[in-house]
């Protein structure tokens, strides 16, 4: 796909949103579509780095139902499981009866979610229940139109370079679970290269992050600190951004692998947000 165009469908109309790398989905109910309707949802997932689809009333089933069409679901025990369905993380500052019904502070620095997973290819779904109307946007950077903004010589200098993530490294730096010695010792290294292919189009792509990352391979922890920084900040840059501003009943779908987002602050003692994440995984993996 180009930057002015998309592949039309009788099935659904769409619209750019950031032309080139995100859509928005116009006429789509995902309680009553069609299976025509959910094959071209299908194939823009698939094609397009990120994927708006607004006025949804969607129940958690619903919402498990739509993240699975486009692979296989990660659960997730450590950090805001719904009770019944554990693919779903609970985004919240909300409380009952005194306590957190899940994760209140996630994302609040640019970052890459899946990086941990050995194989890449992972896609993230957050379903809008309860929206802050001031602030709680979350931004999408494209980190393939970052990359190819850079020199060649830079990029041939990246291209050789191999981040290692740890999930127990992301875990202690935002206190987000408690972690036994053995429960960390069990999370290993993975290793990816700094610069990867996107999913979407086999573009080049930076695959930079803030929490996981441990290292870049034989280099010191102060110089590896200073690239993946220096890389964040560049492909972050307004230019490369898609400001998402929330409304109840919205998805928001996107291919972590050629971006990075973060979620911006909002007035948690004025206003009540909810979200449910879902983290899915390539059908191929283990």
């Amino acid at each position: 796909m180009t930057a002015t165009a998309i592949k039309t469908s009788p099935a659904l109309k769409t619209t750019w949103l950031k032309p080139g790398f995100a859509v928005e989905i116009l006429d789509i109910d995902f309680n009553t579509a069609t299976d025509e309707q959910l094959a071209e949802f299908d194939r823009l997932v698939n094609e397009t780095a990120v994927v708006v689809v607004r006025d949804q009333a969607l129940g958690a089933s619903r919402v498990m139902s739509v993240a699975g069409r486009m692979g296989r679901v990660s659960a997730q025990h450590r950090t805001g499981p719904h009770p019944d369905h554990p693919g779903i993380t609970i985004l919240s500052n909300k409380r009952v009866e005194g306590k957190l019904i899940g994760v209140p502070d996630a994302g609040r620095n640019w970052h890459t979610d899946g990086t941990t997973y050995e194989k890449l290819g992972l896609k993230t779904l957050l379903y809008g229940i309860e929206c802050p109307p001031v602030g709680a946007d979350t931004l999408i950077a494209d980190a393939a139109a970052a990359f190819e903004a850079l020199p060649e010589a830079r990029q041939r200098e990246l291209e050789a370079l191999t981040v290692v993530h740890n999930r127990a490294t992301l875990i202690q730096k935002y206190n987000r679970a408690a972690l036994s010695d053995s429960d960390a010792a069990k999370m290993v290294d993975v290793f990816h290269p700094i610069v990867v292919k996107s999913d979407i189009d086999g573009r080049k792509s930076l695959f930079v992050t803030n929490g996981s990352t441990k290292g870049v391979v034989g280099m010191p922890d102060e110089e590896a600190w200073a690239q993946v920084k220096g890389l964040i900040n560049h492909a972050t840059q307004e230019q490369f951004v898609y400001s998402h501003k929330w409304r109840a009943g919205d998805v928001l779908i996107w291919n972590d692998v050629g971006t990075l987002h973060l979620a911006s602050p909002f007035d948690e003692d004025k206003y009540e947000r909810l979200v449910y994440r879902v983290w899915v995984r390539p059908f191929a993996t283990n």
